[in-house]
């Protein structure tokens, strides 16, 4: 009898220890993630998780300065946003019209977000996993919930990968047309936006013939977007 309390007893101890320390765990895990997007609110990050496995932790060279988002150019704003998330006004970090699309489909493209791509970038790891998604779901409803729509595209503009080991519009325009991203024409600032989803693959100078035939449709969807509320939030 009195080995079978001694059993329930320790038993017990060892539940509430397990549950005590998940709770623990839980509380750190929650108050270091949001108090990391509360940061990026107010400042400017120097790098991001990407930029260190890109870099193999900095070994390789980066090229990369910050560019607030008045000095980008409307151009290179509204083409990211009319290629990359058109919704992105209108939407809280997750777009089920375009992952439905996706789904039902069969589209050959991803429905990933602009603040879904950011919390990927900024804050998680190379790879795919159910892990890292659910993670990058987390992240994405922090940063919708802590950071305004403008701050958080001006975050993305600035860490996007461009080139291998470039990252940020600014320096892709500066890479490729020699000038700050406020003086590209609307054509060059499509030509960046049409390489951000195979970055190391694609040159703005040298797309392939399908990818040029978007330009024309691109910029008539630019002239929708920057018209309706869509843009709105962030012009």
């Amino acid at each position: 009898m009195l080995k079978k309390d001694f059993l329930v007893h320790t038993t017990k101890q060892v539940v509430s220890q397990t549950f005590r320390l998940g709770a623990v765990l839980i509380f750190c895990f929650i108050f270091l993630t949001a108090s990391s997007v509360l940061l990026v609110r107010f400042f400017n990050p120097p790098f991001s998780s990407f930029m260190v496995w890109e870099s193999n932790f900095f070994q390789k060279k980066i090229d990369h300065s910050w560019t607030p988002i008045p000095n980008m150019g409307e151009n290179i704003v509204l083409s990211i946003v009319a290629t990359e998330d058109s919704n992105f006004c209108n939407h809280l970090g997750v777009d089920i019209k375009e992952i439905y699309k996706v789904v039902t489909k069969g589209e050959k493209r991803g429905a990933s977000t602009i603040t879904q791509q950011l919390a990927k970038n900024l804050f998680l790891w190379h790879g795919r996993s159910w892990l890292r998604k659910i993670i990058e779901m987390y992240y994405t409803f922090l940063i919708e919930t802590v950071i305004p729509k403008r701050r958080i595209l001006e975050l993305y503009l600035n860490i996007v990968e461009t080139s291998p080991l470039t990252f940020g519009v600014d320096r892709a325009s500066e890479k490729y047309y020699k000038k700050p991203s406020n003086k590209l024409t609307k054509e060059q600032a499509i030509r960046i936006a049409l390489t951000l989803p195979n970055p190391k693959a694609r040159n703005p100078k040298k797309l392939k013939s399908y990818l040029i035939k978007r330009i024309s449709i691109l910029k008539k969807d630019i002239e929708i977007l920057k018209k309706g509320d869509r843009s709105s939030c962030f012009l």
